[in-house]
């Protein structure tokens, strides 16, 4: 049973991540990007659990230090030095502030790619395109399923591996490469066959081909059209939204203070952003009290 945000329409649900996508990628000042990262974790957590805490431990973090530490070790602008490298470079403090927004920007970017993955599915993906472009949809669609399937699938591998004794010990690197070699020849023989079946069964089916009609389940509900509302006016805002609130890094760090409307318009984005999760907390209480009283 689909509950909360993965039951809204696909069309909602699509815009609602566009305007994520946008803020994530255009926004430059720290409040947008830490509106962005928090309520993106937290929809994260919502949906993934366990999967996002260890997401977000194994790759986000490391993924921050690296940027924040690579920008700053290799680009040398700014006018704030903190410090003199052995080779004679100056360690400045905006390159290191600019490393740390860019890392912020990129892991927003990947909390929302993680919900979208899990939100818009490959049939939701094929009902928005499949009438635009067919084929593209098809291909798109199955890239998006393959990505969970082949982790599944290669997990399967490696206990049938382990369970066939047939597993290298962690010092032997040269067995375990070609190990990683024969195992990675197996998973793209397999996403190549599974390509073939699906593209078989899509045409046996008749897809793609003109006046074929199709069947879905999706309606217009009250749902939808204040997800689609509050996505429409955000994605609108946070153009205007960006141009009034500007941060530089080069040569110095200048970051704008918001004004009255900034503030509220980054309000608003919060709200709108935190609306898949209200969603998901109000149907999960629904039916928690519905079988307290059955």
């Amino acid at each position: 049973m689909k509950l909360g945000f993965k039951s809204a329409h696909p069309f909602s649900a699509f815009l609602f991540f566009v305007f994520s996508f946008v803020l994530s990628m255009s926004a430059s000042h720290p409040i947008l990007l830490a509106i962005s990262f928090f309520t993106g974790l937290i929809y994260d957590l919502k949906l993934n659990g366990k999967k996002a805490i260890g997401f977000f431990l194994k790759v986000i973090i490391p993924m921050i230090i690296l940027l924040t530490a690579f920008n700053a070790l290799f680009s040398h602008y700014g006018v704030t030095v903190l410090f003199t490298m052995h080779n004679g470079n100056s360690f400045t403090l905006e390159p290191l502030v600019f490393g740390f927004v860019f890392s912020l920007r990129a892991s927003s970017a990947l909390f929302w790619l993680n919900c979208f993955n899990e939100i818009i599915t490959s049939d939701k993906f094929i009902f928005l395109f499949g009438r635009f472009s067919p084929k593209l949809a098809l291909i798109v669609s199955m890239v998006l399923r393959f990505i969970p399937l082949i982790r599944s699938q290669s997990e399967e591998i490696k206990r049938a591996e382990k369970g066939s004794g047939n597993f290298p010990s962690e010092t032997d690197f040269i067995s375990r490469l070609r190990q990683s070699a024969r195992r990675l020849s197996i998973l793209i023989s397999w996403t190549l066959e599974k390509g073939i079946d699906t593209s078989d069964s899509m045409r046996a089916r008749g897809y793609g081909l003109s006046g074929r009609s199709s069947y879905n389940s999706y309606r217009f509900s009250a749902k939808d059209i204040l997800v689609l509302a509050f996505s429409a006016v955000s994605l609108v805002f946070v153009f205007w939204v960006n141009g009034k609130l500007k941060a530089s890094f080069n040569p110095m760090i200048e970051i704008s203070s918001p004004d009255l409307f900034s503030s509220l318009a980054a309000l608003f984005f919060t709200v709108t952003l935190l609306i898949p999760p209200i969603y998901d907390l109000k149907e999960e209480r629904k039916w928690s009290i519905l079988k307290l009283k059955i």
